[in-house]
């Protein structure tokens, strides 16, 4: 057998395995048509809902307008020495 011969064989012999997997799958089970939402479920999606407040940002002040941990005067600067 050729080359092309083998490249051809193969290449039906994957076409009739995809084919027969598509052809012999199990079916979906059929499901109800739209279901029906419970009356709780019906109350909570008419409810009104209050828009969220948009987030504080953190300060590092305290009430008095300092900040709250001073800073470390023995802490180096970076310079290395």
């Amino acid at each position: 057998m050729t080359p092309l011969g083998k490249v051809i064989f193969g290449t039906l012999s994957v076409a009739v395995l995809v084919a027969a997997t598509l052809a012999l799958r199990e079916k979906p089970a059929p499901t109800d048509s739209h279901a029906q939402p419970s009356p709780s479920q019906l109350a909570e999606m008419s409810a009104p809902t209050k828009a969220p407040e948009p987030p504080k940002a953190a300060s590092p002040r305290d009430g008095a307008g300092e900040t709250a941990d001073p800073p470390d005067p023995e802490i180096e600067d970076g310079s290395g020495s």
